[in-house]
């Protein structure tokens, strides 16, 4: 139940930061293009998000076999070492996810300390005017009369995405454990080519009987 609901949030948000995105995107080329003008902090904004939907789809990626792996050798092992081997490459996985986590818990409160603020991206007024200048500062590392957006902030994606994708080794751990699952699961590209060019020759064949119908 609550991978469920973790998978429905995953998505979500996903879906939010691709939207956000393109719409931003789009507003700056319209805006380049048609009024020969431009924002500099939808640049930074964009960049940001796209952060965040790397960084946030990488659990997701783990949960619908979206990675691209090599797994022709471990295809033919047999069943028990198969096993044996999708779990070491799962310690490893989760030993790589520490190592990150460890390093982004350091940097992050290495900016969190120092209060390094963003170039061109700035909190509404509003919202600046409702908060404590001592404790916005001495908390949240916001200067209320700069009001740029602290980068420990728009960085958390470190340690959220890592930790999401520590969270989805480790349920991938426990599943080949409990012999629920094989092993990895991974993109097949060929696969996936083949099925487009299926689709293609169906829709050609579907023209072609409805122009003979006609």
């Amino acid at each position: 139940m609550i991978s469920r609901i973790f998978g429905y949030f995953e998505e979500g948000v996903l879906n939010l930061l691709i939207t956000l995105m393109t719409l931003l995107v789009f507003t700056e080329v319209v805006a380049r293009f048609f009024f020969n003008t431009g924002f500099l902090w939808i640049q930074e904004l964009t960049l940001t998000l796209c952060g965040w939907f790397v960084l946030f789809g990488m659990s997701y990626g783990v949960k619908v076999g979206a990675h691209i792996g090599v797994d022709a050798f471990v295809k033919n092992l047999p069943p028990k070492a198969k096993k044996v081997t999708s779990l070491v490459t799962a310690l490893i996985c989760l030993a790589y996810c520490g190592l990150f986590l460890k390093g982004s818990w350091q940097y992050l409160s290495q900016m969190y300390q120092i209060g390094v603020p963003m170039e061109d991206i700035h909190f509404p007024k509003f919202l600046l005017n409702s908060l404590d200048p001592d404790f916005a500062w001495n908390t949240l590392k916001i200067d209320v009369e700069d009001g740029a957006v602290p980068i420990w902030l728009s960085q958390s994606i470190l340690l959220i995405g890592f930790s999401m994708l520590t969270w989805r080794f480790l349920e991938l751990f426990i599943a080949i454990l409990r012999n629920q699952v094989s092993g990895f699961q991974f993109a097949d590209e060929a696969k996936e080519s083949m099925h487009l060019i299926d689709e293609a020759a169906q829709h050609a064949q579907q023209e072609t009987d409805n122009k003979e119908a006609k």
